[in-house]
């Protein structure tokens, strides 16, 4: 599903990320890489393979769209450090031929020395450029001439089906002045959202994005 905001066009992705034509450029919210090992220490039943699905979905974005950038929208990783943050580490080194960004998120409380050891450049508030701001926690006012992509609320959009049947499902929120990104990461939840003027919202499936309204 392919977008056009101020003279630029971004594609929504299956994979719950935006890819930017004009800058060869992948828009990530919302890892929270170190998550699903956190609840595994904690007893909780997440599958191990969780963890790979990120990944795998992240090399699949890669070599599918051949971003020469990704820009991260905060919460790369979920709290404290874990063995998770080293699988990072090694996916990074792999691609260390693409430039990688982050707007630091609530989560991201890393030291900011480990983000820098991995060849990202860490931008504690927002990142600008052209006419567009990248961060992590959505603004309630305009920002004069900018439109904004922003991550954190990890929007999802209930769909109901015969017999009371109902499923949520991840979405992009595109209002009139800025984008909320779904969380790419897996077993992160979501916040319900609603239609409402001037809003699009796009559901994504494992094959398809489509407008709701």
């Amino acid at each position: 599903m392919q977008i056009e905001i101020k003279g630029n066009h971004f594609i929504l992705l299956t994979q719950r990320a935006i890819f930017w034509e004009e800058k060869q450029t992948l828009l990530i919210g919302d890892l929270h890489l170190g998550k699903i090992t956190h609840f595994r220490k904690e007893g909780i039943a997440v599958p191990p393979n969780a963890i790979d699905n990120n990944f795998k979905r992240l090399n699949e974005l890669v070599q599918s769209t051949g971003a020469t950038r990704i820009i991260f929208l905060g919460d790369l990783f979920h709290s404290e450090y874990n063995s998770e943050w080293e699988l990072f580490r090694n996916w990074r080194t792999e691609h260390h031929y693409i430039e990688m960004l982050i707007a630091i998120g609530n989560h991201d409380i890393l030291p900011v020395s480990l983000f820098l050891e991995c060849n990202l450049e860490v931008h504690l508030n927002d990142f600008e450029e052209d006419n567009f701001i990248f961060t992590h926690h959505p603004k309630v006012d305009e920002a004069e001439g900018k439109f904004i992509f922003a991550g954190h609320v990890h929007p999802v959009f209930t769909t109901y089906g015969r017999g009371r049947q109902s499923v949520k499902l991840p979405c992009f929120v595109i209002d009139n002045h800025q984008a909320i990104l779904p969380s790419f990461g897996v077993f992160t939840g979501g916040y319900q959202m609603d239609i409402a003027k001037n809003r699009k919202i796009y559901i994504t499936t494992e094959t398809k994005v489509f407008s709701v309204c």
